[in-house]
């Protein structure tokens, strides 16, 4: 529950399984494997869709460029941005704007 209230708050910061663990005194793989037991995600799949909602959120609520939500998202590269947003919704980030 602490690992997921961190990452609930933390989520548009770079986080890593590594960084992660060390936070909590626990090995990477006993992490990975009690997470995906309890939430049925890996940790960054997890991350990753938070992430994604957030962006979702902000492309139906403002006029932000895509860049600018990859960024306020916790995205870093614009790319991934928008490979990921496509494999979790289905569509491109603008293409999700226009459908919205």
């Amino acid at each position: 529950k602490d690992i997921l209230r961190y990452l609930n708050e933390h989520y548009t910061e770079n986080i890593s399984l590594d960084q992660l663990a060390d936070q909590f005194y626990i090995s990477k793989y006993y992490l990975s494997r009690e997470f995906k037991k309890y939430t049925g995600y890996s940790p960054n799949d997890y991350l990753i869709s938070l992430r994604v909602e957030h962006a979702k959120f902000l492309l139906r609520s403002t006029t932000l460029p895509a860049n600018k939500i990859a960024l306020t998202a916790g995205f870093h590269d614009i790319n991934n941005f928008t490979n990921l947003f496509r494999k979790k919704t289905g569509m491109t980030p603008g293409g999700y704007r226009k459908s919205c």
